[in-house]
């Protein structure tokens, strides 16, 4: 799941001089009008449980993202909004940014991010997300390339990149997904998650009024 644009990625894009791409921006959100609720699914895998991660169609491995990564990802992103918001956390050096390997060629093919506890600080001001426990990580803003699309790569990789929450002290990672993302849902799924909570973000007067809240599933809450 990607963290949705704010007013610091505006501020991004008419730095850069990229007018068309914040023109579009406001123009969703003048199509959004006075009210919008956005719906997602917290997802959760429990890192005590016994998990094997699935094999994905290319022989991978996961590491943390270098410098040289992020030309390779990030090639054509300029004119996409969430995507340049991507390019903007790697440039700002939020950690801890994670890769996925392509073994054949030595090629990023994914990309996502895995905070603990000790970044609740950088959390809170890059979207909606709840506080963290000291045992919890919040797994975040998966990507894959198109050239490396269908190839099951983003199940493969997201749970070897969970499975090193243990190392930072967490027992359990949570992340969210847009609720109409099915592909994503699915992804979650064979990694190991299970969805856990709903999250609820309205905006009020085309976000002069914001609300957040989250509701335990049945599953949950029994």
């Amino acid at each position: 799941m990607s963290i949705r644009l704010g007013a610091k990625t505006a501020l991004h894009l008419a730095s850069e001089g990229r007018f068309s791409a914040l023109l579009r921006k406001i123009g969703h959100r003048l199509h959004e009008g006075w009210y919008q609720e956005d719906v997602s699914y917290g997802l959760r895998r429990d890192l005590q449980v016994p998990f094997t991660a699935p094999a994905a169609k290319i022989p991978i491995h996961v590491r943390q993202v270098r410098p040289e990564d992020i030309e390779t990802l990030c090639d054509g992103w300029r004119d996409d909004q969430e995507l340049a918001w991507r390019r903007e956390l790697l440039e700002n050096d939020l950690p801890t940014c994670y890769v996925a390997v392509d073994e054949r060629t030595g090629a990023p093919c994914y990309m996502q991010w895995l905070m603990s506890s000790d970044q609740n600080w950088q959390i809170q001001t890059i979207g909606a997300f709840p506080k963290l426990e000291p045992d919890e990580a919040l797994l975040e803003n998966a990507y894959t390339p198109a050239s490396h699309r269908g190839l099951g790569i983003m199940p493969a990789a997201m749970a070897l990149i969970a499975a090193k929450a243990a190392d930072l002290g967490a027992l359990y990672v949570i992340t969210f997904v847009h609720g109409d993302n099915v592909p994503s849902l699915k992804g979650y799924e064979k990694a190991g998650f299970s969805t856990y909570c709903v999250r609820r973000r309205s905006d009020v007067f085309f976000g002069v009024i914001r609300r957040l809240r989250f509701e335990q599933t049945l599953a949950e809450a029994g």
